[in-house]
């Protein structure tokens, strides 16, 4: 199921929650640690020689609990605490000195430049959730210190330096083998570069419910059996809706082409390619209908009967494509995605008007298409992907999925946020397969969830087409998508043991 992603703010709020509720600060730190230290040699990484760098907040409180459990188990640890002993207060305190009766001795030295020699294993305690600046002076020396030592380094809560809300590099970043993050995931562990920083994650429980509300999600493979139902026994081409698949002039059609098939692939029971020269597309299809639409106002008359539409591949940038992006946008009566050309050409119109369009529209920019339709740069989008997409739901009224690794589906002020997928998928196409896919799930349920199932499915069907993290080709996503949607279903419908 969909799991809370939590900014600073909220990690911070979860914590003071939980105290007021009656669970001591002690206990949620040691819960921590204990999670992390058994994750930690659960990982199978060297424990020969294990480093603990800790800083004189929470998070080296965290790191303290740790070496303590490690060696609880005849692990041989090294702490070192950067930073003045008098500085560490509270829980933090009470664990540190619990270490000093084990007979571990905790090194202190100044922030800079750290001796990692002869590690094989490093735990990074230096900063969570708590960072807010970029890292400078001798704590950045530090940092740069376990960036580039030869161990793995297991990160807390977060690699040191990555902004827990953006996923941003504050100054310099650790480079994580695994992080271990507390009561619920960070939302900056689910965006690049904090994604690529992180490693593999693994969450350890605080021992109290994690939150029920928030503003971003994670999505999970179990989700997508939720989202895309069984058929019933008695479905036919007639129920299983009709995608129109808007193509371009001649020249122009083989990305409408690769939306329409994956709207088949997707559970689509019809679809039709609505182009101004038909015939360039009738030797190129077989399960697809073509329909000659010349202008806006026949493509209009087109969508009667259909269920959704898809506007934007392969489309062109000409007069009849902007027409086509205006008028479908906001007068088509069924629900519609809008990609491609058809969002470069609503960057010219202003998004705002989206919010009166005759029915429910789901935008599927990449970041290009996203700074063009806030008026912004790539860089400023990437910076920090939650507010594009959130801006350009709450703009537009509309459900939009910012593409890209993390892929972000907004509606509102909710988002959910998908994890899997494969570097592969980062080839030509595979965007006008996600919006077929869109197309087709549209007509069944309502738009944050056709939204959401889609670029899931998509990103589970890249994973099981994709060789290699290269060399996938758009059109093998889109053939994935039935047996990505049955391995899933008989994943997540297995029994427990009994």
């Amino acid at each position: 199921m969909v799991k809370p992603l939590l900014t600073r703010a909220a990690a911070r709020a979860f914590d003071s929650r939980a105290i007021e509720q009656g669970v001591p600060g002690l206990v949620l730190m040691e819960n921590a640690g204990r999670g992390a230290a058994e994750a930690i040699v659960a990982s199978g990484l060297p424990l020969d020689r294990v480093l603990v760098v800790g800083g004189p907040g929470q998070n080296g409180g965290d790191g303290w609990v740790v070496a303590r459990h490690l060696r609880s188990r005849g692990v041989s640890v090294r702490c070192v605490l950067l930073g003045e002993r008098a500085r560490v207060k509270g829980d933090a305190r009470i664990n540190l000195d619990a270490l000093g009766g084990m007979g571990v001795t905790v090194e202190c030295a100044e922030p800079g430049p750290l001796a990692v020699a002869g590690a094989t294993l490093v735990v990074d305690a230096l900063f969570g959730t708590g960072l807010d600046r970029p890292i400078a002076g001798g704590w950045a020396e530090a940092v740069l210190s376990l960036d580039e030592c030869a161990a793995p380094v297991v990160s807390l809560d977060l690699p040191s330096g990555v902004d827990a809300d953006t996923g941003a590099i504050q100054g310099v970043a650790v480079a994580a083998e695994l992080t271990v993050t507390f009561g619920a995931c960070k939302r900056g562990l689910l965006q690049h570069p904090g994604r690529r920083l992180a490693g593999e994650i693994v969450l350890a429980h605080l021992g109290v419910p994690a939150p029920e509300l928030s503003e971003a999600w994670r999505m999970e493979r179990a989700d997508l059996p939720r989202w895309v139902g069984l058929r019933s026994p008695d479905a036919h081409k007639g129920t299983a809706g009709h995608v129109l698949v808007v193509a371009g002039s001649e020249g122009k059609t083989g990305a409408a082409l690769l939306a329409g098939h994956a709207a088949i692939r997707a559970g689509a029971g019809l679809v039709t390619l609505a182009s101004p020269n038909p015939g360039s597309l009738d030797a190129r299809v077989v399960e697809l209908m073509t329909a000659r639409t010349a202008d806006a106002e026949a493509t209009l008359a087109a969508l009667e009967g259909k269920s959704t539409f898809v506007l934007g591949p392969g489309l062109g940038q000409g007069p009849r494509a902007m027409e086509l992006a205006r008028r479908l946008a906001l007068e088509a009566t069924v629900p519609g995605v809008l990609d491609a050309d058809a969002l470069n050409a609503w960057a010219s119109f202003g998004i705002d008007e989206l919010t009166v369009a005759a029915a429910p529209r789901v935008l599927t920019p990449h970041p290009g298409e996203a700074a063009r339709l806030l008026g912004t740069t790539v860089g400023a989008v990437q910076r920090d992907r939650y507010a594009a997409a959130a801006t350009l739901a709450e703009r537009t009224g509309q459900v939009v999925v910012l593409k890209g690794p993390g892929t972000i589906v907004a509606s509102g002020a909710t988002m959910r946020v998908c994890d899997a997928g494969t570097p592969a998928l980062g080839v030509a196409g595979t965007g006008d397969v996600l919006a077929g896919v869109v197309g087709a799930l549209l007509g069944q349920t309502e738009p944050f969830h056709a939204a959401s199932a889609a670029v899931l499915w998509h990103a589970l069907a890249g994973e099981k087409a994709a060789r290699a993290d290269r060399g996938l080709l758009a059109r093998e996503v889109a053939d994935a998508l039935p047996a990505t949607l049955t391995s899933v279903r008989e994943r997540t419908s297995r029994k427990p043991c009994e």
